[in-house]
């Protein structure tokens, strides 16, 4: 363990005391053990998970719903930004990764390279090429 940290509370500004709270949040979340809680447990680190989440001005629509389903609790979240994040069924763990913007919640910023993924879709295995409405064909009889 390292040494001590010494803060004067007092001499902190309102700004500084925010980034010193959310940056302990976060650190707590972090060291969570979120696998194996029994249903109550995980429930309070959800109502916890939740608070980070609003100190982080993350909001959403719904996020009260869960449910057993692939072999753990998911929660269903639907975000105000939906730009930014994707509405659907979430660990605990997704939900605490959007506190760090990371996670598949988060809708990364495209690239270049990504474009180039856009024009490709796969369902069944078979490479879909989807063309813009201005090249679409007809076939007629």
């Amino acid at each position: 363990m390292g040494t001590p940290l010494d803060i004067d509370l007092d001499a902190l500004d309102v700004p500084e005391l925010e980034r010193l709270r959310d940056a302990i949040n976060r650190r707590i979340l972090q060291k969570r053990r979120t696998k194996g809680l029994t249903l109550p447990e995980l429930l309070r680190l959800f109502e916890e998970t939740k608070a980070v989440l609003a100190e982080h001005h993350l909001e959403w629509r719904s996020l009260e719903r869960w449910q057993w389903m692939d072999g753990e609790i998911k929660f269903w979240l639907n975000p105000v930004d939906q730009e930014s994040y994707r509405a659907g069924w979430y660990s605990i763990d997704d939900l605490i990764a959007w506190v760090y913007n990371e996670g598949p919640i988060v809708i990364h910023p495209k690239t270049e390279d990504d474009d180039l993924d856009d024009e490709w879709d796969t369902r069944n295995n078979v490479a879909i090429r989807w063309l813009p409405d201005s090249e679409t064909h007809t076939v007629s009889n």
